[in-house]
């Protein structure tokens, strides 16, 4: 364990390249580095110091300003908030170090020790100091006597109040005893460089830190970041890789491509190698603006400064970042990565429309769906089924159709006898005549079926026909058959309506066209004719005018 004191690192940069190699040791999994809450509490502390000042000046420029305006100036400044300041720097800092526990009762001993001037306290003057110093002091012997197995390496250029590590003054010899082959002293941060890395060096060391960022699982981390890239006011990219265009988030998560690498610097910690190095990347993927809308393909360059190691099984640390920019398009090799990757992008939407199964799941995906979306919630999931049911039938083998009826929609047992009593459930919940069923089915197919998608309608049934095999053929008969044995009349005679509306297709026929009396009986639907829509469905003519339309 590596513990901090204040003088340590005091006013660190989350930035700096000292920072970065804290978390290289933290990240290595050899070392834990770590500060007393009480260094913590400093440390914020000295970033806040001059916070109340400098709002309290600015209030005095505003207060002087309007003074000699003739109006209220509009600009105003947010109240002083201490607090939030401080818990700010609190969390930076808890994202470099380990915190460890002062105790209240290190606290408590600190503080005895100030005002009896002991140290590591100390009089200056006419006054004693020194209890926070006292608070780390007992912090440190706390963890070494809670962690027996730990050795620590105290980092404080303190010698005056903490001795140089060789000897103690008293109590602190009488505190450290039987500790002290476990206590050892760094005084500065330089010191924990050269005792616990070794700087890497040489003209490769910028080409391996490249390799490593262009492999596939470091451009899937930055993908995956770049999800959480959001803004109220936007980035500014290029659309289609052409005009500057404002976003506001990835839609999907974007192809990534490295473009550039610079600033790199390596050591050697326990054998293995870590990096920090300024990154470039080219972004490219679908974004959406402010209302969540859609505005096409966005191009973009990220900016950061990452942190990351030869293991294979350490992932990427994004330490900075910059908001997304536009690309150089003056920059020929920009432009190559730009190109490459919109070329990716096409090759993995294309090869997505490939893998759509059948060319009826193809129909229903590019066809049906902008038509089920125009209707009402209800209709739409009608259509869902339906279209399910007429892929469960595609597959293969009788026993195959038959499992996934069963299995998908419960419409289906294993014996067709379970079928009539399903249905026979179903009319058990209806409370109206059969005939006003009747109607009420016809009325709502003629309102979910326009003429186009019923010419694509009949399309799916012929796709159905060249696709299944003669035994699911005869097993959809048989079942079909069964049902009209066992199903009452009122059921008999909606099954049969239902199935005379339904156009026998040749096998290779293409999608139907409407006929003349087709577009008759759409004009007579829209006409409100008061005529009984099942009775419109029944009837020889309707089924030989498709049968010589489809041939």
């Amino acid at each position: 364990m590596i513990i901090f004191d204040t003088n340590a690192v005091n006013l660190l940069s989350p930035s700096s390249p000292r920072a970065d190699l804290i978390r290289k040791l933290r990240q290595s999994g050899h070392h834990r580095v770590a500060v007393p809450w009480m260094v913590l509490e400093e440390m914020a502390a000295h970033k806040a110091r001059h916070y109340p000042d400098k709002h309290q000046a600015v209030l005095n420029s505003l207060a002087k300003l309007e003074a000699d305006l003739p109006w209220k100036p509009e600009s105003s400044l947010e109240p002083l908030d201490l607090e939030r300041f401080l818990d700010y720097w609190r969390d930076e800092y808890r994202k470099i170090f380990e915190v460890i526990e002062t105790s209240d009762a290190a606290i408590r001993r600190g503080f005895q020790r100030e005002a009896m001037a002991l140290p590591p306290a100390k009089r200056v003057k006419d006054h004693s100091e020194g209890g926070r110093d006292a608070a780390i002091w007992f912090s440190v012997l706390e963890f070494l006597e809670q962690n027996p197995d730990e050795q620590v390496w105290f980092v404080t250029d303190n010698n005056s109040d903490f001795g140089d590590g060789s000897a103690y003054r008293y109590p602190m010899d009488e505190d450290v005893r039987g500790l002290e082959r476990r206590l050892h002293r760094l005084e500065n941060f330089d010191q924990v460089v050269s005792h616990f890395t070794t700087a890497v060096s040489g003209a490769d060391e910028e080409a391996t830190a490249t390799e490593l960022l262009k492999s596939a699982a470091v451009r899937d981390r930055v993908a995956q970041t770049a999800m959480d890239l959001s803004s109220l006011t936007g980035f500014v990219g290029l659309r289609d890789g052409k005009m500057p265009e404002d976003w506001y988030a990835w839609l999907v998560q974007p192809e990534v491509e490295l473009l550039s690498v610079s600033d790199v610097t390596g050591h050697e910690i326990e054998s293995d190698v870590w990096y920090s190095a300024n990154a470039q990347w080219m972004l490219y993927g679908p974004a959406v603006d402010e209302v969540e809308g859609p505005v096409g393909y966005i191009a973009c360059v990220w900016s950061m400064k990452v942190l990351f190691s030869t293991r294979d099984d350490e992932a990427l640390t994004l330490l900075t970042s910059q908001d997304p920019s536009l690309p150089d398009t003056g920059d020929e090799s920009c432009m190559r990565v730009l190109q490459a990757l919109k070329k990716r992008v096409a090759d993995i939407v294309a090869g997505a429309k490939r893998r759509v199964q059948t060319p009826a799941e193809r129909m229903i995906a590019e066809r049906l769906a902008p038509t089920f979306a125009k209707l009402d919630t209800a209709n739409h999931q009608l259509a869902r089924q339906a279209a399910a049911r007429q892929a469960a039938l595609f597959d293969g083998p009788a026993q195959r159709v038959a499992q996934q009826m069963a299995a998908r929609h419960n419409l289906f047992g294993a014996q067709a006898q379970r079928l009539a009593r399903q249905a026979a459930d179903q009319l058990n919940l209806i409370d109206t005549p059969a005939q006003r069923l009747v109607q009420k089915i016809a009325a709502d197919q003629l309102a979910l079926i326009d003429t186009p998608a019923q010419r694509l309608a009949r399309k799916i049934a012929a796709d159905q026909l060249a696709l299944i095999d003669t035994p699911a053929q005869r097993l959809a008969q048989k079942i079909a058959a069964d049902q009209l044995n066992l199903i009452d009349d009122s059921v008999h005679r909606i099954a049969r309506q239902a199935a005379d509306s339904l156009p026998k297709l040749d096998v290779a026929a293409d999608l139907h066209r409407p006929s003349a009396r087709d577009e008759a009986v759409d004009e007579v639907d829209q006409s409100g004719s008061s005529a009984p829509p099942g009775a419109r469905a029944d009837g020889p003519d309707d089924t030989a005018n498709d049968d010589h339309e489809g041939e």
